[in-house]
Order: C-alpha cells, then structure tokens, then sequence
C-alpha cells in the first residue's frame, strides 16, 4: 500500500531506489558494450563513401579488350595482353590515380570497362562493390549476408567475383554463391553450394572463385557425389556434379586437350579433370593424406600440367594421355594422366606461380605465412617447366602475387610492396619496386587493365598507373598523387611483448608444447605465492606501512604481474617458446568472481555492487585486450583460453566465494592452483581434440 502523504505522480522511496539501481546497471551494461564495440572493429578500415554518380554510358557498354574478368584474368594464367607499360618506376612509385579504404578481406578486384568490382564487408554484412574505375568511388553496391569472422585474425571474403555476359559472380566464405546485374547490382539468384550439396573442405572460409564457361558456373564444393557441380550461369539451377572426394581452397581451372575442354580441380587429396560438358570424371590422381590445404593455381601447357603443393611439399609434373582411336566412355574420349616428376624446389600456397615461355617464375614457400613481424620464409625462383631445374633464386621479391604482360611481372608481395620485374630466365631483373601498403600482410592477387595496376590490402584498394607516361591522359595526370602523399597504416609490431615468434603461430600447439606452457605457467604461479609469503614474514617482522598491505594483495598482483613478464623474459632466454598470458587470465577472471560473490552476501552496501560491476569490467577490457594483443601477435591458438572460463567453473566458483572472505594465503594458492589447471587443461583438451581431427 502506497503512503497517503506522497504527492500524487511521485514514486515512493523504495521505488526510487529500485529505478536508480535499474538505470545505473542498465547504463553500466550499455557502457561495456560500447567498449566491445569499439574494441573489435577498426572503423578506419570501414568503407564510408556513398554512391556516386555512374561513369558515363560509353564506359559500361562492351568494350574490345576482355579486360580482367576473373581470378588470374581471361586466360585463367595471370597473363594479360596488355602493351606499352612503363619500362622503370620513378624512386618515389609510379602515380596513384586513387585509394580508398575498402573494408576487412582478400578478394580480388576485377575491372571490366570502367568500372572495377570487388568484395568486402562492413560493420553489418557482407556485400558486393562496384566502383569508378576512374575515381574508385562507389558506383553500387549490393548486401547480402552477415560479417564474416569480423573479429577473427583473418575476416572478409576469399573469393574473386567473375565478370561474364554483364554479370557478375560471387562466392562467399559460408558457400553462398550468387548472381548480379552488372548494370545495377540487383539479384538475379543465389544458392548456398556448401548447404545443398553437404560441402567439406572449407573450414577455413569458401575461397574457390566461381569459374563461368558454356553456360555454367563451375565449383569445387567437396561434397558426396559433388567434388565439382556446374550451376546454370542463367538460373543457378544445377547443370551436373560428379566425384566424391573433398574440395580444398584451389578454384577450377578450365584446359583444353586436344581440342575437348575439361577442369581440373585440386581437391584436398586429388588432383582430377572433369569433362566440362557433361561432368563425367575423366581421370583421378591421388596424394597423401599429408598437408590438405591447397590455394595455389595449377599450371598448363597441353598436355603438361603442374600442380604446387605448399611448405617444402614441392610440385608434381604429369602429362595428359589420350585413349586409344576411337575409344570413349559414353561418347566422351577417354583421357588419362601420368606423373612425369617431382620437384622439390617450388612450393607455393596462397601466392600463385606463372608460366612464361616455358619458366615457372614463383615463390618457393619454405615455411609458414607471413606474421605480424616477418614476410614468408622461402626464396623466390625460376624454374624450367618441364625438366624442374632453378635457373636462378633470389631472396629480394618475397612471396608474392603477379601478373605476366608486356615483357614483365607486376607484383604485390605480402610486405604489401609493388615490384616490376622483367621476365628474363637468365636472372633475376628488377625495374622498379614502390611501398603500398607497409605494415600489412598482402595476399590478394593484383588486376591490370586499361595501363592502371589494381591492388589491395586486407583493408585498402589502391589503383596505380604503371603505363608508359605519355599514355596518361589530362584527367588522370591531374588527379594523380606521388605514392609517399598516399595515408599509409605504419607497422605494427608487438613481438616484444612474448620476447620471441613461436615457430607456427597459427597452428594448435601439440601435448609436449602445452605442457611446457602449463609448467612454466604454475612456476610463475609459484613465484607469486613465494613473494606474497616473503612479503607476509617481512610484515609480521617490521610493523610499519607493509604491516597494512594484506599478503593476498600482493599474491594476487603477482600473479597478474608475473603472468605478464615470464613470457617474454623466458623467450628471450630460452630457445622454445612459452606462453604464460593464461594465467593473469584466468587470475582477473577470478578477481571479478570474487567481486561478484562478495555482492551476493547478506548485508553488502551497495558499494559491493559498485565493485561487481568494476570487477565485470575489468574482465571483459583484460579480455579484449587479449584478444587484440594475440591477433597481431598471430596466436590464433590463444584464443581458446577466452572460450573455456565456464569449464572452470565448479572449482573456480567455490574458490571465488572463498575469496570474497578473509583466508589464509596458502589456502589462496591452493585453490588458484587447482582452478588454472582446470581452466589450462580444459582448454588444452580442445585443442588437442581439434587437432586430432584435423
């Protein structure tokens, strides 16, 4: 019953006091999730530029030139016909004609008239680009799904939009494969491949670029009785699928023997050819269940064919055979395949090897991908096609992405340099080499057309004009800016923090290495409770200042602090990595937990809520933090410590309770000692689960 002397409209006392503590909670909840919000996304990388005007009629219409329509261009082999391109670059780098930021992702522009079409995604959704080739402002732009790993160490699209009869093709990392209006970029249909044919082999994101021949759109999809489909270029319905074996990262890439066209895929442990008309499977080559994980493109010249594994794997030669007269599998002419070779002397991944005039010119990946502080480890090559003899390497180039034309390899490494190159077997020539994009790893494959170079970062597009001077027009010699006045993103590099580089930091580390971890992690854990207990004994002998710091302060900063520091102190000193962050982890987790018990107990003011929601604070910016220390440190692995909190609940809740109490501080390390083993081994399962099933 409400008291007779409250003015009317007024709330009584007991009610105000649950309305304030309603909006401070709901206020408090309101300001960490901004803090998440602005943590994980680079708003700087977001593309904000509207719509502009479309180019003008004549520029959209069909052109002569094909272009650069698809991933590794009209031909399928990164060559393009393009002529009277510049034969050296101006210290400074050739002109800028524009850059924009372009959002998170990795798929390739392509330039067909005067526009450009790309992929990326923004805060929201994932969605399709088409700019002004001109200006590189937006021209349309189509959304179609949500953000992709938005806060992962690798967020954004994979694949390279196709351009084909004023359409456009796109792929995306959950399989979802679609159809555009090139004019206006509205929807003509789409169909999720990895759903309706029950995909495998795309863990990582769907990379295959959609490949459109006769009709079709051809797709490795991995899936039973669905290896390859062919889709219908016009309706998306299906047209055929064949084989069984699971797909990799590796488009298809139509060929053409003796006058017959087929596609041959790199599967995750196949190498087959497919007849493009009919899909039967023409011939099938097998390969250990070693390394699965295929990108780079196949390389052909009838009836040879190379195939690239990655990581010291090497590459195979065979040659493709024929049936005898007259021979064929419902009027299919029989083909067969036959290893010739094996060389161990180039192995690519994510950057493609080319072939010219029978040299593959590529980088012969030695070891993992680059990091945060590092470009690849590998040598960059010449290497006769058929016979597998480097006719020269040189260390300058880096793993890099190319284009063949003119003479000359246009290049983008993943130090995000531009480098020309002349084609020469004899030895390595470089023509002139321009600093893009510093500080980040670049793997998209570049785009050439109409004499301008098309580039791009996981977050900028950039198009430079590498013709010959004298082709510039007025309009772009005006436009044009020196590459030093363009905004670049500085290199980071936060090594310092962990004191080394783990050998593979995107692998899950093994049983031998997460015990070293934990070993390590519980000798600091130790330390931490052997100065509280040398702080404690000091403080009971000299009765001053130290007397009022209670010991499970300085146990529990310890353990915050030496969590921290063992990690790069023992690298630094030690030839075999540690990593020891876990254990300040979990100890702020336990801080908060404490807070929170504290809260729950009869009688607490209300500063003890005030606490909780500072200790709930501090957990989720610790955790952030984390998070973004060890995405550009490259410890993808580490990132399982964030997920497994709740796995130590039953003993970390208990112990939290006991912590929101005066205890003694051997009680205290026991129980922290008990909670990080099972918070550090829960975690660890996962890991080794995974792993085993990869």
């Amino acid at each position: 019953m409400t008291n007779p002397d409250t003015p009317r409209g007024v709330a009584p006392p007991k009610y105000k006091s649950i309305l304030r503590t309603v909006a401070v909670r709901v206020l408090a909840y309101a300001i960490l999730c901004l803090i998440v919000v602005f943590a994980l996304v680079d708003f700087h990388s977001l593309p904000w530029g509207g719509p502009v005007s479309p180019p003008r009629s004549s520029e959209q219409g069909a052109v002569s030139d094909p272009g650069w329509p698809q991933f590794r261009g009209a031909g399928y082999d990164a060559h393009s016909g393009e002529t009277e391109l510049a034969d050296s670059w101006p210290a400074k780098g050739p002109p800028v004609l524009w850059t924009r930021e372009i959002g998170p992702g990795y798929s390739g522009l392509i330039a067909q008239g005067g526009r450009v079409y790309t992929q990326t995604q923004a805060l929201a959704e994932q969605k399709f680009l088409a700019l002004d080739a001109d200006t590189g402002q937006t021209i349309w732009e189509h959304g179609y799904t949500w953000p992709y790993q938005a806060g992962g160490m690798f967020p954004g699209l994979r694949a390279t939009p196709t351009f084909s009869n004023g359409r456009i093709y796109f792929a995306a990392p959950s399989g979802l494969v679609g159809c555009l209006d090139a004019a206006d970029g509205h929807a003509l249909w789409s169909v999720n491949v990895i759903e309706k044919f029950d995909g495998r082999g795309a863990g990582f994101g769907y990379a295959c670029s959609p490949v459109v021949e006769d009709g079709k759109v051809i797709l490795p999809v991995g899936g039973p009785s669905a290896s390859v489909v062919a889709l219908d270029a016009d309706t998306g319905a299906t047209r055929w699928t064949s084989g069984s074996a699971p797909a990799s990262y590796c488009s298809a890439m139509p060929i053409t023997f003796r006058g017959r066209r087929q596609v041959v895929v790199f599967l995750q442990n196949t190498l087959a050819g497919f007849d493009l008309k009919t899909g039967r499977l023409l011939w099938e080559q097998a390969y250990s269940r070693g390394f699965e994980e295929h990108a780079a493109a196949l390389l052909y010249d009838e009836p040879y064919l190379r195939a690239m594994q990655a990581y010291r794997a090497g590459s195979d030669l065979y040659v493709l055979e024929a049936g005898a007269p007259g021979e064929a599998n419902d009027g299919v002419p029989v083909c067969r395949i036959k290893r010739v070779r094996h060389d161990a002397q180039m192995s690519n991944d994510i950057a493609s090897s080319v072939l010219v005039n029978g040299f593959v010119y590529g980088f012969d990946l030695r070891d993992m991908q680059a990091s945060a502080a590092r470009p690849s480890r590998g040598t960059f090559r010449c290497m006769d096609f058929k016979t597998g003899e480097v006719r020269w390497s040189s260390d300058r180039p880096g793993q890099a992405t190319m284009v063949v034309a003119d003479g000359k390899l246009l290049m983008l490494n993943d130090s995000g340099q531009a480098l020309l190159v002349r084609i020469n077997p004899h030895h390595y020539e470089e023509l002139g080499r321009a600093e893009v994009f510093p500080g980040e790893t670049c793997w998209t494959a570049p785009a050439l057309h109409r004499g301008r170079l098309y580039l791009r970062s996981p977050t900028r597009a950039t198009c430079l004009f590498v013709g010959k001077p004298e082709r510039m027009s007025p309009s772009q010699r005006a436009s044009a800016a020196p590459l030093a006045t363009v905004a670049k993103v500085r290199p980071t590099n936060v090594t310092w923090l962990v004191g080394a580089e783990r050998d593979y930091p995107f692998e899950l580390p093994d049983l031998r290495e997460l015990t070293r971890w934990y070993l390590f992690a519980v000798g600091a854990l130790a330390a931490a409770g052997l100065l509280a207990g040398i702080t404690h004994a000091a403080s009971r002998l000299y009765r001053g200042r130290w007397s009022r710091l209670p010991s499970s302060i300085i146990f529990w900063m310890g353990l915050l602090v030496f969590g921290i520091v063992a990690t790069p102190f023992i690298n630094r000193h030690w030839g075999q990595f540690v990593f020891t962050w876990p254990l300040s982890l979990i100890a702020v987790h336990q801080i908060a937990l404490a807070a929170v018990s504290r809260s729950k107990q009869p009688g607490k003011s209300k500063t003890a809520d005030w606490a909780a929601v500072a200790g709930a604070g501090f957990l989720i910016l610790a955790c952030l933090l984390y998070f973004k220390l060890t995405r550009l440190l490259s410890l993808a692995p580490a990132w399982y410590f964030l997920v497994m909190f709740p796995a130590a609940w039953p003993v970390a809740i208990p112990a939290a309770r006991r912590l929101a109490r005066p205890g003694r501080l051997a009680g205290e390390s026991l129980w922290m000692f008990a909670v990080f083993s099972v918070y550090f081994w829960a975690s660890a399962g996962v890991m080794l689960l995974r792993t085993a099933r990869l």
